[in-house]
């Protein structure tokens, strides 16, 4: 049985090297919105458009939010949460502990 110990954030290295990771994905994250954004913003007028519905600004941040959150961010926020967890849990006693 292996034992997954907590240990603590790594303190040497620049700070680039110790939080490169984290900032990649936080970026990619912050892209995926403002790309999404744009996309759904089209999308939704083309669909107000085609039922000759009003465009009322309001209506598509309710529609925007809630189709973004439906697929980009949870897939994101699990990967950042797996990448921040594997950063602070390690097997004891593993070869890639040592």
């Amino acid at each position: 049985m292996t034992t997954i110990h907590y240990r603590g954030a790594r303190t040497e290295g620049s700070f680039w090297q110790r939080h490169s990771l984290s900032i990649v994905l936080a970026s990619i994250l912050v892209v995926q919105t403002v790309l999404a954004l744009l996309a759904g913003h089209h999308v939704w007028v083309g669909e107000q458009e085609a039922m000759d519905q009003p465009l009322e600004i309001g209506e598509f941040w309710i529609w925007f939010f809630w189709e973004y959150n439906l697929s980009i961010v949870a897939d994101t926020y699990g990967v950042i949460l797996i990448v921040l967890l594997s950063k602070r849990l390690v097997e004891k006693g593993s070869a890639e502990s040592n």
